[in-house]
């Protein structure tokens, strides 16, 4: 969609993705896009109702990956936007754990960077030499750096995975029934072949 463009969202909507959910009005909702990653939905007077973060909307903003309902069924902007068909499972879990063992590298490593404090401060305190005073100052900013430090990275892991997580349950889906698979291994629902919710075969 282009920054302006209005479409109708539906079971006889014009999104890619095909919504085959009763609770959903044929015309239930508008979506245009007011930004690079942001949307305004405007609810059309829909039976069931449009619902963002729990609260029934009218109009309302949202982001790319933000979850909301169509009546019972629920979506984002990304997955209305995409045709279900086309999606390579497989791709997408493999992204997913780059991701996540990239952060769990990341902490890891400053954690291993915190357990070598001591060590570093006693080296730093020897350098300087035998004056206590200058080696309670030292002592003070070596381990204020690497508490801020690890702080820090763990705010940031955190962020990442939720982020991380929430783009998972609206876009590693079913194809055909679009409900999260939950974050089993591709490998596992390969090797048992269908779907947990719908229990259509997945390719």
């Amino acid at each position: 969609m282009e920054i302006g463009q209005t479409i109708t969202i539906g079971r006889m909507g014009q999104q890619p993705m095909h919504i085959a959910d009763t609770s959903v009005d044929p015309q239930h909702a508008k979506l245009t896009r007011t930004g690079t990653d942001t949307y305004q939905i405007e609810d059309l007077d829909s039976t069931r109702g449009t619902f963002v973060f729990g609260m029934r909307i009218k109009r309302k903003t949202v982001k790319t990956d933000t979850p909301f309902f169509l009546g019972q069924h629920k979506t984002s902007v990304r997955q209305l936007l995409t045709d279900l068909s086309t999606i390579d499972l497989g791709q997408i879990w493999a992204n997913y754990e780059n991701e996540k063992k990239k952060w769990d590298r990341y902490s890891t490593m400053v954690n291993s960077i915190r357990m070598l404090t001591p060590i570093i401060t006693m080296l730093l305190a020897q350098t300087v030499g035998q004056d206590w005073m200058i080696s309670i100052i030292v002592l003070a900013v070596v381990i204020a750096i690497a508490v801020v430090a690890g702080e820090k990275v763990l705010e940031k892991k955190t962020l990442a995975i939720s982020t991380l997580n929430a783009s998972m349950q609206t876009t590693y889906v079913c194809p055909h029934c679009h409900k999260f698979l939950g974050l089993t291994p591709y490998e596992v629902l390969k090797a048992n072949r269908y779907c947990p919710g719908c229990g259509v075969p997945l390719k």
